[in-house]
């Protein structure tokens, strides 16, 4: 069940609520929004505040009598700024700045809540450009669990805008109530077809096969990551201390086999993790630059190991942001490189291409391995199928994969010739 959160000292609504909220007296209004403040507060959260100068004012007055000064927790933002009400409404503009608000918290895995009070401005398609920015931001804010309320002034807003309103929030909060909207459709809700029970029972027989193995793998992993720490660590030690170049290098080369051994023994942990829990699949705010660097350090220790060159062409912001999940991110960038390297041949080359272009993330990967079969690549991501029998796995990373990249709303392409090599190209959503 969906736990519940105080969205004032009376009203709780579900944790990752989008509340629209039309009102008709400016002092209710002034009261409801103190609130909200107060109650962030007694919950130790923080408050993202988009309000205008005027209204914010009066706010203030009232915070400054009650505590003596605006509480900490509380981060004011202007409107008018804020939505670009000095020029036409950009819904995808109002929800890049969205990001960069919230992103500060995300990054620092701090609670907080958002607090918006769109004025209305009368302009072409106002109604199409409102609902294509709320119907994101409900997206967007439901996905990451953040409770937010949209203001708007009941006497500004015509009827047939505020009905449309109510299709892009689960609420809807006048100055006295707060109801479910009937009319609210979810962006991101899905209809499901369930399998018939013959082929669900079918789907749980292997699931629990392969858990077994994997429960397994797991026990014997703790049993031997312990011993494989101590090994790195006085490998690197002696390294650090060993005069001799050449004997130096075979230390370095052990330690590099270490960490390959460790990541392997992660990656099969992890994998187990996404069968047997949702987290995987919970999407938020992430730095993709962040994960692909941290995938290519190992990434490149791999391809030490196998005597494989590891060229890399970067050009991706450190402050770019996706929808997504650390972990899902991770295993997406590792698969598709592991593999590359895996299927490459002694002193070969695999590159990797990393770009963002038409708000889309651009990642590719290119090698000149062995490459594939037209009846290889009909295979490729179907569970349990391996590729190459002479190679290790379980034949479900390329699978899980994909269904990372599609439930991250991407793409996933892959062009290939036997004896050639392969190319693997990946694109992801950039906010």
């Amino acid at each position: 069940m969906q736990s519940t959160i105080a969205l004032t000292h009376q009203l709780h609504v579900e944790n990752g609520a989008h509340v629209l909220y039309f009102y008709m007296n400016k002092d209710v209004y002034i009261a409801n929004a103190i609130a909200f403040i107060e109650t962030a507060m007694v919950q130790q959260q923080n408050v993202i505040f988009i309000e205008s100068t005027s209204l914010w004012s009066e706010m203030s007055q009232v915070l400054l009598q009650r505590y003596g000064r605006i509480p900490d927790c509380v981060s004011y933002v202007d409107n008018y700024g804020f939505y670009g009400m000095t020029d036409d409404f950009h819904p995808d503009h109002v929800h890049r700045r969205l990001n960069q608000a919230v992103d500060p918290y995300i990054t620092q895995d701090k609670p907080v809540r958002l607090w918006g009070h769109v004025d209305w401005t009368d302009e072409v398609e106002i109604e199409e450009k409102l609902y294509r920015y709320e119907s994101s931001c409900d997206f967007t804010v439901s996905e990451l669990g953040f409770l937010t309320v949209c203001a708007y002034d009941a006497k500004q807003v015509p009827a047939s805008v505020q009905i449309e309103m109510m299709r892009t929030h689960p609420y809807l909060m006048t100055d006295r109530e707060l109801v479910r909207s009937d009319l609210y459709e979810h962006a991101g809700e899905k209809q499901y077809a369930y399998p018939s029970l013959s082929a669900q029972a079918k789907l749980e027989s292997e699931m629990d096969l392969y858990k077994q193995k994997l429960d397994f793998v797991h026990v014997v992993s703790h049993e031997v990551r312990n011993p494989l720490t101590v090994i790195q660590a006085y490998a690197t030690l002696l390294s650090a201390d060993e005069p001799d170049p050449e004997r130096a290098k075979k230390l370095r080369t052990i330690v590099d086999y270490t960490v390959v051994i460790d990541h392997e023994i992660s990656h099969i942990m992890t994998t187990e993790q996404m069968l047997a829990a949702e987290s995987i699949w919970h999407k938020r705010i992430l730095h993709p630059r962040a994960v692909l660097d941290e995938v290519l350090h190992i990434m490149g220790t791999k391809a030490r190991t196998q005597n494989i060159e590891l060229v890399t062409d970067i050009d991706v912001a450190q402050t770019v942001t996706c929808l997504g999940n650390r972990l899902g991110y991770k295993l997406i960038f590792s698969n598709v490189i592991s593999n590359a390297i895996k299927y490459s041949d002694e002193g070969g080359t695999v590159r990797v291409i990393c770009r963002v272009a038409e708000q889309m993330l651009h990642f590719d990967v290119i090698d000149r391995g062995v490459g594939m079969t037209e009846q290889q690549m009909e295979r490729l991501f179907r569970k349990y199928e391996k590729q190459n029998e002479d190679e290790s796995g379980q034949g479900i990373g390329l699978f899980m994969m994909k269904k990372l990249v599609d439930e991250f709303a991407g793409d996933i392409s892959v062009q290939s010739q036997l004896g050639v090599g392969t190319h693997v190209g990946i694109r992801l959503p950039v906010l």
